[in-house]
């Protein structure tokens, strides 16, 4: 019987060909973006869980609370060389890490750059994974104060081959010894490294006073994570306070499980680029209602099959079929349009795969039978939607009595017609909050590359990789530099505009406040302000050759605000236990993301050159790049120069959100094309039940466009509704999402607007389509129809 009605089923889906393959696609549409989006939800969640006792990691932070205002820092002071595990025994290891960002490596006589370093100490390998290939000492990780360690892929590109051990190469001023050779660590790490080099090659590294570490806990098994936890900020807390007390700074301790850091970290990890919770929230959802539509037009399109198979089913009633056979036959024919889908939904996220990896800026695979989400989940999908798409055209179509089918007094019990409207308002109201969202997200990207940063970054490249020679050459690269033609100006820095900054303390001088204020500061040369566009306020600018300057500061507005003073100029301020006299006053200019509110700044004169900032007089960068590299390099012939585009790093701030609105876009698209078919399914049921009425419309002289009118009218309601429900839903969702910035546009009508008219227009389309081949027919044939 099984057999006869699989038979059965595949006729019936050969006999109907557009509308089983319209069905079929769009559940298939929807099984692809929720296979899709389950692998990056996965990927995400799966962030250090390859380390074996990743369970036990936790991450020490450090809280500092200033009037009223709390930031939290994944930066801790030095704590392995101060013995801070002895006085906690349930403590199994702690170790510490240093970003060196990226280093140049140079063997023999080929140079390599751009090559992911981390200082680290000599039992990282204890807390972390790693899985050796080779090591001068099985027991230990490095073996000398200048070894270091590499991965696989890095061996590879040094040395063509992974037999490293005892190999060279320079780097920092020193030679370093390859110890070992470790695997390389999964993507889902919340660090990566090509080289790691142990904090005894470097004194300087060892000793920083102040919150410079990433510091992690292990914690020994059996014993109370929370109280050895309420132990670790108790001691932490006392020496911070030992630290910064005398600053009159509150600061606090805390711990963040290492499960925690990728998607749970609101302030910058220093070594990857983080994720977000609410994100795989979001990503979560848009796959919920994605799959919903599809199933909702998988319904609908299914109802209207049946619909017109109901006289077939009262004369299979008639002769003896059951309700329970034909509620049998209906489910086989939706399992098997469902296996159908699945398999044409994971032949989509196949060939979409490198597409959306690139849209989530990951490297994602589809490991089905390594992956019980997959070899578990599909199936388990495939009897769900099957179920829940059968369930309700079953019990529906399968109630008639044959006599009622067979005289046709179905239609004014039948409720499927109400029930698909609620589905495709539905449908619709989604599809018009996705276009609204995705406009003010775009609204809100464009305001915040576009808007006036207070400062000017266009045409601005950054030189950051210098060597000692080129640094300690820095006038005589300048002179030259400016004698170009095509160079409007020069200067240094020890910080990008636009990059990361250095956290300091400052204090008013010959006053009764006491309290150190934190605040961000920029080591800069002199014409720094000029070369990017940084206006005055009182004061000037840092002079060349000025001994003065070397003990001077300049801020920005907020820091008045900060340090509560006016006519700031010429006034004390004590940094680094030292009166420096406040030299200038700049205007405000956002050299963070415009989500965050502009923070209290200061300027150092600076000696120290680590980044050359070269103004452009044109955008036509190649030939003034050839004659920068060949100006700097010739101070140092042994080194390969590295730039960045100031104008980049600043638009690059946004990639989350851009990422975030890419794939609102693509949900938008898929939810736009899923409704379009409930839609088309939904006026296929109406033409059929008015066909007889178009039919006597025409005799009676109506036109095709009258017909058109008539029947969309029923849709403009519906589109009507559904355009209501989604602005307040629309302005709530982006109201929260717009919370997230400290500058923002405001939500307007034209987003709204916007929205409905596209939605409007292709559903004006799809129905014409339909409606007018009705309209089209020949009036007997409509007459004839019933």
């Amino acid at each position: 019987m099984l057999w006869h009605n699989i038979k059965l089923s595949f006729r019936g889906l050969l006999k109907e060909k557009l509308n089983s393959t319209i069905n079929i696609v769009g559940l298939a549409i929807g099984m692809a973006a929720v296979l899709l989006i389950s692998i990056y939800v996965q990927h995400e969640l799966s962030y250090d869980k390859h380390n074996e006792k990743h369970d036990r990691i936790f991450r020490i932070l450090t809280k500092v609370i200033q009037e009223e205002k709390e930031e939290i820092l994944p930066n801790c002071l030095r704590l392995t060389e101060d013995n801070f595990a002895r006085h906690i025994p349930e403590i199994a290891e702690i170790t510490e890490v240093y970003n060196l960002n990226y280093l140049n490596i140079k063997i023999a006589d080929k140079k390599f750059r751009g090559i992911q370093a981390l200082c680290v100490d000599t039992n990282f390998h204890k807390v972390f994974t790693l899985k050796k290939l080779s090591s001068a000492n099985p027991n230990k990780l490095f073996s000398t104060p200048n070894s270091a360690v590499i991965n696989r892929s890095t061996a590879k590109k040094l040395f063509n081959t992974t037999d490293a051990v005892g190999k060279e190469f320079e780097s920092m001023g020193k030679t370093f010894t390859i110890a070992s050779v470790v695997e390389d660590i999964p993507l889902t790490s919340h660090y990566d490294f090509d080289v790691l080099i142990p904090f005894t090659a470097s004194e300087y590294m060892n000793n920083m006073k102040s919150l410079e570490y990433l510091c992690y806990t292990l914690l020994k098994t059996e014993i109370n994570t929370q109280k050895a936890l309420d132990k670790i900020n108790r001691l932490y807390n006392k020496k911070l306070n030992d630290r910064f007390g005398v600053y009159n700074l509150k600061v606090e301790s805390l711990t963040q499980k290492l499960t925690d850091i990728h998607l749970k970290s609101n302030y910058e990890t220093h070594l990857k680029p983080q994720g977000k919770i609410n994100s795989i929230y979001i990503q979560i959802i848009l796959a919920a209602l994605i799959l919903v539509i599809a199933i909702i037009n998988f319904i609908n399109i299914l109802v209207v099959q049946y619909d017109s198979k109901l006289s077939e089913i009262g004369l299979q009633k008639a002769i003896g079929a059951t309700r329970f056979s034909v509620i049998k036959r209906i489910f086989v024919l939706t399992l098997i349009m469902v296996l159908f889908a699945i398999l044409l939904g994971i032949i989509i996220s196949e060939i979409l795969l490198p597409f959306f990896s690139d849209l989530m800026n990951r490297s994602l695979n589809i490991n089905y039978f390594g992956n019980p989400i997959l070899y578990l989940g599909i199936p388990t999908l495939a009897i769900l939607v099957g179920v829940l798409s059968g369930l309700y055209p079953s019990f529906i179509i399968s109630k008639y009595s044959p006599a009622s089918i067979i005289k046709g007094n179905t239609k004014s019990n039948h409720k499927t017609n109400k029930l698909s409207q609620a589905l495709v308002v539905f449908q619709f109201t989604i599809s018009m909050i996705l276009i609204a969202s995705v406009i003010i997200v775009q609204m809100q990207i464009k305001f915040m590359k576009e808007s006036n940063l207070g400062f000017e970054p266009d045409k601005v490249i950054a030189i950051n990789n210098l060597s000692g020679k080129q640094a300690q050459s820095y006038e005589s690269i300048k002179q030259e530099l400016l004698n170009n033609p095509n160079i409007a100006d020069v200067s240094a820095s020890s910080h990008l505009p636009g990059g990361g900054c250095s956290g300091q303390g400052l204090k008013m001088a010959n006053t009764s406040d006491e309290a150190t204020k934190l605040i961000n500061e920029y080591r800069v040369a002199p014409g720094y302000f000029e070369l990017l566009g940084i206006q005055f306020i009182a004061g000037s600018a840092f002079d060349d050759f000025s001994k003065a300057d070397e003990k001077s500061i300049i801020l920005n507005d907020k820091a008045l605000e900060l340090l509560n003073i006016k006519d700031a100029v010429g006034k004390d301020v004590i940094f680094h236990d030292t009166i420096y006299s406040i030299k200038g006053v700049v205007k405000d200019f956002h050299y963070a993301s415009m989500s965050e509110e502009i923070q209290p700044l200061m300027f150092s004169y600076s000696k120290r050159v680590d980044n050359i900032l070269i103004k452009a007089k044109h955008h036509q960068y190649s030939s003034v790049l050839d004659d920068i590299k060949r100006t700097i390099t010739q101070f140092d012939e042994g080194r390969a120069i590295n730039y960045e585009l100031i104008d980049d790093i600043c638009r690059n701030r946004y990639q989350k959100e851009e990422q975030e609105e890419s794939l609102a876009i693509s949900s938008s698209i898929l939810s736009i094309l899923l409704a379009l078919l409930g839609l088309y399914a939904l006026t296929l049921f109406i033409i059929q039940r008015r066909t007889k009425e178009i039919g006597i419309r025409k005799v009676a002289g109506a036109s095709i466009l009258q017909i058109i009118r008539l029947l969309f009218s029923t849709y403009a309601k519906w589109l009507l509704i559904a355009f209501v429900i989604s602005i307040p839903s629309v302005w709530f969702i982006m109201h929260v999402w717009l919370e997230n910035f400290a500058y923002k546009v405001q939500i307007g009508v034209l987003p709204f607007l916007i929205s409905g008219i596209i939605t409007t227009l292709f559903a004006l389309l799809t129905v014409s389509v339909q409606t007018w081949k009705a309209a089209n027919q020949n009036p007997v044939e409509s007459l004839r129809y019933e």
